[in-house]
């Protein structure tokens, strides 16, 4: 007879991976633990790195970061109208502002590099 019942009946932990830290990551990473209430260093890890492999791709950290991606939207519609109004353009065949065009893209890209940098 067992001296303690049994109580999980999933799949156990066995495999291992081992990552060199240095004194002051380890310690972000208790703090981090400590501050989300986790019940372990290793449960800490283990929901950070398998939570990043489970979510879609994160842009600029938009999830982390709602400003972001309120910004990350709006840029975004701006960037489908601006290649609406360029597809409508090439169709009737009269693009007088292509350069301006050019240079709108240019801006638009510089604004999805700083939302990225956020």
């Amino acid at each position: 007879m067992a001296r303690y019942e049994q109580t999980y009946s999933g799949e156990r932990r066995t495999s291992s991976v081992h990552v060199q830290l240095t004194t002051t990551e380890r310690a972000q990473l208790e703090n981090g633990a400590r501050d989300a209430g986790s019940s372990s260093l290793s449960a800490y890890v283990r929901t950070l790195t398998l939570r990043r492999l489970a979510e879609p791709g994160v842009i600029a950290g938009t999830r982390q970061n709602p400003d972001a991606r309120k910004l990350a939207y709006e840029l975004s519609a701006i960037g489908n109208n601006l290649n609406q109004l360029t597809h409508i353009a090439n169709i009737r065949g009269n693009v007088p502002a292509r350069d301006e065009l050019r240079a709108m893209t240019g801006l638009l890209k510089a604004a999805f590099a700083r939302v990225i940098a956020l």
